[in-house]
């Protein structure tokens, strides 16, 4: 038993549960949703939506740089965290200059003009929150994450949701959440300093390095946010109003299920920079142990999501927003092509090729931005779901013929293979929604199982067969 024990990686187990207090915020957004109806939940949907854009010009793509830096270099990494900081508060007073003339083009005004301003200083805490957790998951400190993320998450949605029932002033409640935001960054900074230095003397020099190094990072997440969040906005300038709410509450839904290959992409992400700055030829094991844990673990979660997707909308959302099932029965199977397109990106990021993926992202943008003006003119959020579709299968190849062009080429031939059995295991259940018969279903199903199981063997995935 204490060998077993010692064997467990309890980091994921760690992850996971923090991840899963995301639970907490998506109760949240269906209270919301419930309480305020699909049109006025649709003013706070698009604001979030137009938040979460212009979100990662604050952030910067520091997160992710300095989660690589310190799992790299512990000691010198964490450093860098307040010359960061300071960075991205000087980002925040670009995007409070911006947001006024963006959100007035986009038809905001009074309440929604208002929530939008109150939704970017909550995107300013979370950006500091998810830099300050960069160094967390750097320094492998996954339990230290998972209580700071479940402290905050737990106050946020109970305050808020105590203001919503007292009120139902949407102002107030969204105010409620950018104030205990605010305070939980105040302790984690507190602690964070106790730990370990964070902190160098600051100069003009070090500041524009900062920028320097995080530009790839920052103009990829960028493009990254914007490639899934465009479709909320675009659906309230281009469809009838009610789509955009319907299409969020599926979307909202489809996050659940994407923040278990999440969990997986936290920790590996942190394995991917250690190896490759100190043991690089152990790399692909690495990737092998990624890619065992998204097809053992998040596929078959996505299946059965699949399968109970009617059932999941009418039970959270209730019957306004059985419409939302049409979206979510495209966007589902979407995630095989995500997560493979993601595991991708991670390790351009982890091995300094993150100058490779503002290219991947601007192209990926570029098909969703066209493929929704054309789509939801006529399909609506149906449209929107099959333009994200089309996007994440270009994301996902493109991704993985960067990958071939490294030391990488079998590698990326299995997953490429792997990624198109995925799609269709995890398509099945919304065909058979839509008429497909459940044996013909089950006829493809398990050889596309089985064709997993072969690509899969250990020899075969790492090693060429000649």
């Amino acid at each position: 038993m204490r060998n077993l024990l010692s064997r467990l990686d309890l980091s994921y187990l760690y992850v996971l549960i923090g991840e899963a207090t995301l639970a907490l915020t998506f109760a949240f957004y269906i209270i919301l949703a419930r309480v305020l109806g699909p049109e006025r939940y649709e003013i706070f949907a698009a604001a979030v939506a137009l938040g979460a854009i212009l979100s990662l010009l604050i952030q910067f793509g520091f997160p992710a740089l300095l989660t690589r830096e310190v799992a790299a270099n512990p000691v010198e990494g964490s450093k860098s965290t307040g010359q960061f900081l300071i960075v991205e508060g000087l980002s925040f007073l670009l995007v409070l200059i911006l947001l006024f003339p963006i959100a007035r083009l986009l038809g905001y005004q009074g309440e929604g003009l208002i929530v939008c301003y109150l939704v970017i200083f909550a995107e300013l805490c979370r950006s500091v929150k998810m830099t300050l957790r960069g160094v967390l998951k750097g320094m492998g400190w996954f339990r230290s994450e998972t209580v700071s993320v479940a402290i905050e998450r737990f106050f946020a949605v109970l305050l808020s949701c105590v203001v919503l029932f007292l009120s139902k002033n949407l102002v107030w409640v969204v105010g409620t959440f950018v104030l205990v935001r605010f305070l939980d960054i105040v302790g984690l900074l507190v602690y964070l300093s106790r730990k370990t230095s964070i902190w160098l003397p600051l100069s003009l020099n070090g500041l524009w390095q900062s920028v320097r190094t995080a530009y790839p990072f920052a103009l990829s997440g960028v493009l990254w946010i914007l490639y899934y969040q465009i479709d909320v906005v675009m659906l309230k300038g281009l469809a009838p109003t009610g789509e955009a709410g319907f299409y969020s509450a599926a979307y909202r839904m489809l996050e659940i299920f994407t923040e278990l290959p999440q969990v997986i992409f936290y920790v590996a992400f942190t394995r991917f920079a250690r190896y490759y700055a100190n043991e690089p030829e152990k790399l692909p094991e690495q990737i092998y142990k990624c890619t065992r844990l998204l097809l053992g673990i998040a596929l078959p979660v996505i299946v059965v999501a699949g399968f109970t997707q009617t059932m999941l909308v009418q039970i959270i959302y209730g019957e306004a927003f059985a419409p939302a099932v049409k979206p979510l029965a495209i966007l589902l199977p979407s995630l095989s092509f995500k997560m493979f397109g993601t595991l991708v990106q991670k390790l351009l990021q982890a091995t300094g090729r993150e100058k490779q993926l503002p290219t991947l992202m601007f192209g990926a943008t570029m098909t969703n931005v066209i493929s929704n003006f054309l789509l939801i003119p006529y399909l609506g959020g149906v449209g929107a779901a099959i333009a994200t579709l089309l996007s994440e299968l270009m994301l996902c190849f493109i991704g993985l013929y960067l990958m071939n062009r490294m030391e990488y080429q079998h590698i990326s031939k299995c997953l490429g293979i792997i990624a198109v059995i995925s799609w269709l295991i995890t398509a099945i259940p919304s065909l058979i929604l839509y008429g497909l018969t459940p044996i013909v279903g089950l006829g493809l199903m398990v050889p596309s199982i089985v064709a997993i199981v072969v690509l899969m063997r250990r020899d075969r995935f790492l090693k060429p067969i000649t």
